[in-house]
């Protein structure tokens, strides 16, 4: 029986091994929404998809699915989105990602909340890149800020797109265009830190998270 082949962006949120050899992957695509996925014998040596299975991979998919659901049959990466950044972006992004993984259920398409996802992260990424690799404290400190408001910006859109949280006085700057990311808006976070965390607590306690 012939299966379709399914080719799609995709970043992967979570990978636990099972079995033997094998990797069950959790991945946020462009096309097919939130899909679980098995990688069938990629941790041995000579399987053509041990690499790009890394969490937080930015990754182009193959996958077919079949009674068992969904299997991956081929993988380039195109980028990550967890190594080569120090500890506080690592644990914005652990944070931000946990919170996909228990607010969107099952397998619909989100495009949407896919591309605000990429594009916030590479704004973080970009951000870091740029910066002193040497920072002072006060620069430390200012730059642990930017990620603390950077994760409630992203998770706040998140949330709005998955229908916990709804436009107002205090959302409405931050909620007019998903994709864009500037030091700016950072900014305009700290001023209204207070409130925005409360709507997240509360769309959170209606997701049941």
């Amino acid at each position: 029986m012939a299966y379709h082949i399914y080719t799609t962006e995709g970043i992967i949120l979570k990978a636990l091994p099972f079995g033997e050899a094998n990797v069950l992957l959790y991945i946020l695509t462009k096309d097919l929404g939130l899909i679980v996925a098995s990688a069938q014998s990629s941790r041995l040596l000579k399987s053509k998809l041990r690499h790009g299975l890394q969490e937080y991979a930015h990754i182009t998919a193959s996958l077919v699915k079949g009674r068992n659901g969904w299997k991956l049959t081929d993988v380039s990466e195109k980028g990550s989105f967890f190594f080569d950044l120090p500890k506080p972006y690592t644990q914005c992004m652990v944070q931000v990602f946990f919170v996909l993984l228990k607010t969107i259920i099952g397998e619909m398409p989100q495009p949407a909340i896919f591309e605000t996802v990429r594009t916030g992260s590479e704004f973080l990424a970009k951000t870091f890149a740029n910066a002193n690799v040497r920072p002072t404290e006060a620069e430390l400190r200012i730059r642990e800020n930017d990620i603390k408001n950077f994760e409630i910006l992203l998770v706040l859109r998140i949330l709005y797109e998955l229908g916990y949280v709804a436009q107002s006085e205090n959302t409405e700057t931050f909620l007019a265009s998903l994709n864009l990311w500037n030091s700016d808006l950072l900014q305009k976070i700290s001023a209204k830190k207070q409130p925005l965390v409360q709507i997240i607590n509360k769309a959170l306690k209606e997701s049941q998270l």
